[in-house]
């Protein structure tokens, strides 16, 4: 008979999970914060408390620090002064600039998929987004943020070019928060699984040029959208510009 205390430690945010898992109390916490980020259950600009954090999964603060640290090197967080640390986010102009780039690599990544992919590729892709139209009919924005991610990157796999790939998710993890969050607005769902449909449908016909239309189409919505949590103070700004000089691995030097 399972216990309440047994219910407990299945917990996604239990201790035991740490454990299980071989990882650092740090490493645990960061993985949990940044999965919530990408999925849209945190939105740019929500404040990440570190009391609050270390009390939700029952860790001393020290963890949680380094685990916002790491959050803030990876670039999907910043510190603001007299506020703390927030979920990333970023002036308007720079947002514009950076999914105009993220529409150009994904246009060119659905473009060599539709001119590269295997048949079994294609198969697999038009299953997947075929599969995703349960997620918008629940109206289950965290579980389709978590689809949208792999159906991008099986598209980026598509392209067969590792160096177009891993740029397109370079550019992507930056913009992580904004792609996640879009799913709580409006008809985001129904209308992403209608782009998808465009997008999809001229890779399975082979239709380079139209699927870089339909993809930069639909990256181009996407920014539009996310323009609402753009920072609009200069100051803000500022302060929410990420530094490049640590990484994630060096904020995990050691186990905590």
């Amino acid at each position: 008979m399972t216990t309440p205390a047994d219910r407990a430690k299945l917990s996604p945010t239990h201790p035991d999970r740490w454990v299980r898992q071989g990882l650092s109390r740090a490493e645990f916490v960061y993985r949990a914060l940044s999965a919530r980020i990408v999925d849209g259950r945190l939105s740019p600009g929500d404040r990440l408390d570190e009391a609050s954090i270390a009390r939700e999964f029952e860790v001393s603060r020290t963890p949680v620090r380094e685990a916002l640290q790491a959050l803030t090197a990876a670039g999907l967080a910043y510190k603001l002064r007299h506020r703390g640390v927030l979920v990333a986010s970023m002036p308007r102009s720079r947002l514009r600039d950076m999914f105009e780039v993220m529409a150009d690599m994904e246009a060119l990544c659905a473009g060599y998929a539709a001119e590269r992919m295997t048949a079994l590729q294609r198969y697999e892709l038009e299953k997947f987004h075929r599969d995703s139209a349960v997620l918008v009919r629940d109206g289950d924005t965290t579980a389709y943020a978590m689809f949208n991610r792999n159906f991008h990157t099986l598209i980026y796999m598509g392209s067969h070019n590792e160096v177009l790939s891993e740029t397109a998710r370079g550019i992507r993890k930056r913009l992580s928060p904004f792609r996640g969050a879009q799913f709580r607005l409006g008809q985001r769902l129904s209308e992403s699984y209608a782009e998808h449909e465009t997008i999809v449908a001229a890779i399975m016909r082979g239709d380079g040029p139209g699927a870089r239309l339909a993809m930069t189409a639909h990256v181009r919505v996407v920014g539009e959208v996310s323009e609402r949590f753009a920072v609009e103070d200069e100051a803000d700004a500022d302060d929410a510009a990420v530094s490049d000089a640590e990484t994630t691995s060096e904020v995990f030097g050691e186990k905590a």
